[in-house]
């Protein structure tokens, strides 16, 4: 009987070791190394005459890149507070060593630079991660414009920089939609 409650106590214990060692890792899945799209696209235009009536159309000059005035990250502190944390949210990806990023707007334009064992470059696949790991941060934010060339990484680290310092956004903002036009909008 006394053998029977020692195992019960010493599996009691082991079990309550076992949950504090739980992972509390990402749940995110990251790109393989070399991996490309394989999930076929489907035309923009694939549903065009299927929905019909004002209500389900959109307008001719409806603009896919949204700007500073139309919601999202319109203050300077949120902005500040947004691109650091959406830093540290795409930092966990396992691919990525660094990150630079400036959110206004609805968009966040963001600098990666990767890790000497990631073979890879930034595909769609990888943008829909950040752009994934970014909404985490902040839902109103639709598009991302993702680079990892050096160049504009380093306009982008600079640009980040200037965001910490910034008295206003308009003009980080303005910088922010140069940048963003040199490199293309992802967007889901």
């Amino acid at each position: 009987m006394k053998k029977t409650w020692t195992l019960l106590l010493l599996l009691t214990v082991a079990a309550a070791l076992l949950t504090g060692c739980a992972s509390n890792a990402d749940t995110l899945a990251s790109p393989t190394p070399g991996a490309t799209q394989m999930l076929p696209q489907a035309s923009p235009n694939a549903t065009d005459g299927m929905m019909n009536g004002p209500a389900n159309s959109i307008a001719p000059d409806a603009s896919s890149a949204p700007t500073l005035g139309a919601g999202g990250i319109t203050t300077l502190e949120d902005a500040k507070k947004a691109s650091e944390e959406m830093e540290d949210a795409l930092e966990k990806l396992t691919e990525v060593d660094d990150t630079h990023v400036v959110a206004t707007g609805k968009n966040a334009l963001v600098g990666l630079e990767f890790t000497a064992q990631y073979q890879g470059e930034v595909d769609d696949r990888l943008k829909k991660m950040v752009l994934s790991r970014v909404q985490t941060v902040d839902k109103t934010v639709t598009g991302v414009a993702v680079t990892a060339d050096e160049k504009l990484v380093e306009e982008i680290d600079a640009l980040a920089e200037t965001l910490e310092s910034a008295t206003s956004l308009d003009a980080v903002a303005t910088q922010a939609d140069d940048l963003m036009n040199q490199i293309s909008i992802y967007t889901e």
